[in-house]
């Protein structure tokens, strides 16, 4: 026994020493293939450490009430003790070879290697003075401490693994309660949050595989690594979708084997999104009824009636079950609910008859789909008697403004569709002084734009959908497609912009300003940049929607420096080729960990520009990197001298730049002017924000990253 006690502690020992060594010289340290292996089963084998600590606290803590002898309760002690310090140091290293893969963000991944080192250290240390500490207060001390920074630190890895604050996310957060159908947008409410469940995890600015981000729509038009998302001009519509289907097995299988995978409507969620243009903005209740996705909404968002107290008795099952036939289904809108939901199929079989059949459950019914039918208005008083409903749809039947007057009665009404029929201004007034109505849809009815506007003023609260004049729905163009791979302009270059579908207009601007179908410029492929620009398209086509935009940043230098001195160093952890970097017109990405950065934290970012003749400089742009969720900002300040000798500069322009961050991740330009004067050393500095701004959660008092990959002299 005691032999195994000395091998397991002799092997910490060494495992802890090595932590050591690889700490020293974490930033050469090479992983292997072999290693990297190991490396990938930290997230598999932390749990054996965690357990046994939190065993051994416990059992430290609370252990002797179980009035074991003392020598038994040691020695049990002392035996949990040292497995968790052998766990702990495996665990620490494995982690050690893991962090050292591209991916990950190296602010948080620097708070959960020092965390995971420092419990392995304070375990072995733990066990090695047990004795000593046994006898007085310390012991629970310590196992209270041990027990803080493990949940610490599992926190820590949780968030880099499951994405930010996963661990007290379902405290903090609550319970969201889903939108109505009304309500829902297709991307907000249907698509995000596969992407935030399924994706997340591994495709954010904490974790970046890929260098693919999904946190923001500009982040996910940009794609990642191996291109954009999607594409509809493809057979199989892009990289999203061939990875999603490929075989489990596979190794580019998403999301991998092993996590939780998408389920088929999901699926098709993204699937019909994707189709339909992939519209950030639309909502659910704007897509054509024909719509696969409105369908699918139609079930997801039922609960929005669900959150409804009925104050009705069900309805008898077996009348419920009598009502049911090929032509006609009447379904209970969500389980033990008494409400019901009636639709109507096969125009060609139905008869009125049909109708007061219904009125055996009339006080049940809240929902009625008769899109098609052809109801004609005097059916329309045997719709009146169901005074629950909710939700009416007439949709193609043949019912006129007459028929409207029926409806009066029923005053719980929420929403009626009347596309596609003779109602007219009349009916669409009457109908309109129902206090409870939200919605009616009047797509291709003789009512007008001039008709609506009175009624919208008299019924602010009410909304009034009347759609296009045609029985067919838009489609989408894609966003035209970029042929240029340079983003920074030494000579002037040709835009080269192109589009699948013939009969296309691109318009454009250079300005950031977005692109419209009347005023302007029309791409003709003779564009030509010789300056730094932030170019925006978009397609547009007769009877066609226009396209989202597609937007590049292009960058110019007029002067390039012999070298860049660095006054002051980077930080260790993005410290890429020091002052190489910033004229090596390489621009970096989103992935920090990519040696394309430069970041300062501790110190300013300080440099030297050496010139080899004096040139005309009027302005420096500062290509750089904002990302809150890292804590990187833009820097406090930003100062440029200049002169004729490195030893005599004088200040030429400043800028402060705006902290006020809005998206989660996104590059940016610092762009700082002066009157154009003659000088052969240019000096830049940037100080990094002293604070955390307040907006952020949990602001910890710490200091802000700046980040900065290019200088652009002009």
């Amino acid at each position: 026994m005691n032999y195994w006690k000395s091998f397991l502690f002799g092997l910490t020992i060494a495992a802890n020493c090595l932590l050591g060594f690889f700490l020293i010289f974490y930033d050469r340290l090479v992983v292997p293939g072999w290693l990297q292996v190991a490396g990938r089963m930290h997230p598999l084998f932390l749990h054996f450490p965690i357990v046994l600590l939190v065993i051994s606290v416990s059992w430290i803590l609370f252990g002797r009430r179980l009035n074991i002898a003392p020598a038994l309760f040691q020695s049990i002690s002392e035996w949990m003790l040292l497995l968790a310090a052998v766990t702990c140091a495996i665990a620490a290293l494995m982690g050690i070879f893991l962090s050292k893969e591209a991916g990950y963000n190296p602010e948080i991944l620097e708070w959960h290697k020092w965390s995971g080192i420092f419990i392995s250290w304070l375990t072995l240390l733990w066990y090695w003075i047990y004795d000593r500490i046994a006898k007085f207060k310390l012991l629970s001390v310590t196992a209270i401490i041990s027990l803080v920074i493990i949940l610490f630190t599992g926190h820590e890895g949780a968030g880099i693994t499951h994405g930010e604050n996963f661990l007290l996310a379902p405290i903090e957060n609550g319970v969201v309660k889903k939108p109505s159908f009304d309500e829902a947008v297709v991307f907000t409410d249907m698509v995000k949050p596969i992407l935030y469940s399924k994706c997340m995890s591994c495709h954010n600015s904490k974790k970046a595989k890929g260098e693919l981000v999904l946190e923001t729509q500009e982040l996910i038009l940009k794609g990642g690594r191996t291109g954009k998302l999607w594409d509809t001009t493809k057979a199989g519509f892009g990289l999203l979708f061939d990875r999603i289907h490929l075989a489990l097995e596979e190794k580019k299988h998403m999301p991998p084997n092993g996590k939780t995978q998408l389920t088929e409507e999901e699926k098709s969620i993204l699937y019909f999104w994707v189709k339909g243009g992939a519209d950030f903005k639309i909502k659910v209740r704007d897509l054509s009824q024909k719509d696969t996705l409105q369908s699918i909404a139609r079930d997801v968002f039922k609960s929005a009636e669900l959150d409804e107290v009925y104050d009705f008795e069900a309805a008898n099952e077996k009348t419920v079950d009598d009502l049911n036939t090929n032509y006609r289904v009447v379904s209970h809108i969500a389980k033990e609910s008494p409400a019901l939901a009636v639709d109507f199929y096969g125009a060609a079989f139905f008869k009125a008859d049909q109708l007061k059949d219904l009125l055996k459950i009339k006080d049940q019914i809240v929902s009625l789909n008769l899109n098609k039918m052809p109801v004609v208005d005097d059916d329309l008083k045997i719709v009146a008697e169901f005074i629950h409903l909710r939700e009416l749809n007439l949709s193609f039947t043949k019912i006129t403004a007459a028929g409207i007057s029926y409806l009066l009665n029923l005053t719980r009404l929420k929403s009626i569709s009347l596309s596609n029929t003779k109602v007219g201004s009349d009916g669409l007034e009457r109908i309109s002084a129902l206090k409870e109505l939200s919605h009616i849809y009047v797509w291709n009815t003789p009512v007008t734009t001039g008709d609506i506007q009175p009624i919208r003023k008299k019924y602010p609260g009410l909304q009034i959908e009347i759609g296009v004049r045609t029985d067919t729905i838009l489609s989408k163009l894609n966003p035209p497609i970029l042929e240029n791979e340079d983003a920074i302009i030494d000579t002037p270059i040709r835009l080269k912009l192109k589009h699948y579908v013939p009969g296309i207009t691109i318009r454009y601007t250079l300005d950031g300003s977005e692109p419209d179908s009347i005023h302007s410029p029309v791409y003709d492929g003779t564009v030509q940049l010789s300056q730094e620009v932030q170019m925006k398209a978009r397609a547009f086509k007769p009877n066609w929607l226009g396209s989202e935009d597609v937007q590049f940043q292009f960058y110019h230098a007029s002067f390039h420096p012999d070298t860049i001195i660095m006054n002051k160093p980077p930080d260790s952890l993005y410290k890429g080729k020091g002052g190489r970097t910033l004229h090596d017109n390489e621009k970096g990405d989103y992935n920090f960990g990519s040696g394309k950065w430069l970041a300062f934290r501790k110190n300013p970012m300080e440099c030297t520009m050496d010139f080899s003749k004096p040139i005309p400089a009027s302005s420096i742009t500062i290509s750089s990197l904002v990302s809150k969720n890292a804590l990187v900002f833009p820097p406090d300040k930003i100062e440029i001298w200049g002169g004729a000798s490195a030893g005599n500069l004088r200040l030429l322009g400043q800028m402060i730049p705006d902290t006020a961050v809005s998206l989660q991740t996104y590059l940016t330009l610092f762009k700082c002017k002066w009157k154009p004067t003659n000088v052969r050393f240019i000096k830049v500095v940037a100080i990094p924000i002293a604070k955390v701004p307040k907006f952020i959660p949990n602001p910890k008092k710490q200091k802000g990253w700046f980040f900065v990959d290019e200088l652009f002299v002009n």
